[in-house]
């Protein structure tokens, strides 16, 4: 037959054992919260930023430095951005201007105390084009100052590379342009040469009026000993003298005149010879062009706008209470230690101190009563037969108690 398990046993068992079940908890909670004022305590400060989408894409500049439009691809760009900025010499800079590294360590333990730092931090994207840094320390200045270095490094590394990847592009196409305009000018050079000497009145007019104009842009920017300056006004004197000539006497007209007959023959069929590459030359150094006021365009609205693509969501902030170990969580750790200790003390008293009969005669002792030992279980079918009895009074001579014989005595008298 089982036995039933009543709620005011159990209660009634709690109330007996209360005051030591009580002292158990106490001193439990006491002990785990002590705990958490001596164990070193750690620090953290974090800061998120939101890296705007208009950082990777730039119509200005998107045909040379070509846009993003995944968010993953961008969250990838960040993350390695991020990584970059944190690299082994950033973190020793930061070990050793906060004294995090210890001083004159060898090789093998600067490398030891460079892991130990990096896993202090704590990076990871907190959705879309938002990333979160974090660093733990067991000061708390310390912690925030460090934090702050990496917030001001992250963002200096985004708006770094930004700035010289237009400027790379720049220069880029500033080469190509001074490549373009070197034999731009050769050519001119080489048919302006044939065609001053035929010294045809018409052409060395023409270039002088071009050397006027030459002249004066030249002025707006230099003084007038400039070499260049002085160049073009030994060149126009020269074709100044040539022209004079020229016009001086008739055959001399006549001969000048023959000549750049020839020589504008020779002059104006060399150039629709090239007509085809002078025309891709000029589309091209005029695509040149355009790209590279874009790019100027595009590098000064990128160095004032920058640091409004990257948006600081949390700033870092000294934190105010340790993240380990935490008085609340150790005063719950101590609270449910404490149960597991009261259960194991009520479980020692109650069922490995003491025997069944031990208890019994406790509990009639208790009440200032006798224990008499315990009644055997009769079947149905027993009832009816002396077994029972003869059963009972086998069990009670076993007994070796004195409650048990005065029992026995009572029943054989009767």
């Amino acid at each position: 037959m089982k036995e039933k398990i009543y709620i005011r046993d159990f209660l009634s068992l709690l109330v007996f054992y209360k005051k030591p079940m009580a002292i158990i908890m106490v001193v439990s909670i006491l002990c785990l919260v002590q705990l958490s004022f001596i164990l070193p305590k750690t620090y953290r400060s974090e800061f998120e930023l939101n890296i705007y989408s208009k950082y990777f894409k730039n119509a200005l500049i998107q045909d040379v430095i070509p846009g993003m439009n995944s968010i993953a691809e961008m969250t990838q760009t960040t993350d390695s951005m991020v990584k970059e900025t944190l690299n082994d010499e950033f973190i020793d800079q930061i070990g050793n201007e906060f004294n995090i590294y210890k001083k004159n360590i060898s090789p093998e333990q600067l490398s030891k105390a460079r892991e130990q730092l990096r896993d202090r931090f704590e990076l990871f994207s907190t959705g879309g084009q938002s990333y979160k840094v974090s660093f733990s320390h067991g000061d708390p200045i310390v912690t925030f100052e460090v934090t702050k270095k990496v917030l001001d490094a992250v963002r200096a590394t985004f708006i770094n590379t930004r700035i010289e990847t237009i400027e790379n592009a720049k220069k880029t196409i500033q080469k190509k342009l001074e490549s373009a305009n070197v034999t731009k000018q050769i050519t001119d050079d080489s048919i302006s040469a044939n065609a001053l000497a035929s010294k045809n009145p018409d052409v060395l007019r023409s270039e002088i009026l071009k050397i006027n104009s030459d002249l004066a842009a030249l002025r707006m920017q230099f003084n007038v000993h400039h070499p260049r300056i002085v160049k073009l006004e030994q060149r126009k004197a020269t074709i100044e003298n040539w022209l004079k000539d020229v016009e001086g006497t008739p055959a001399a007209k006549a001969a000048a005149k023959e000549t750049a007959d020839r020589e504008d023959m020779e002059y104006t069929d060399a150039p629709l010879l090239m007509a085809g590459d002078k025309e891709i030359s000029q589309s091209i150094t005029a695509k040149l062009y355009t790209k590279f006021n874009d790019i100027n365009v595009a590098l000064d609205i990128e160095r004032k706008s920058l640091p409004g693509y990257i948006g600081v969501i949390e700033a870092p902030q000294i934190p105010n209470s340790p993240l380990f170990p935490k008085k609340r969580l150790f005063a719950s750790l101590g609270f449910m230690l404490g149960l597991i200790f009261c259960f194991g003390y009520v479980f020692y008293k109650e069922i490995m101190q003491y025997t069944p009969v031990e208890r019994a005669r406790m509990m009639a002792k208790d009440l200032k009563g006798e224990y008499f030992g315990s009644m055997p279980h009769i079947e149905e079918a027993g009832l009816m037969t002396n077994k029972a009895i003869v059963w009972e009074e086998k069990k009670m001579l076993e007994d070796k108690s004195p409650s048990a014989r005065i029992t026995l005595q009572k029943i054989e008298n009767a």
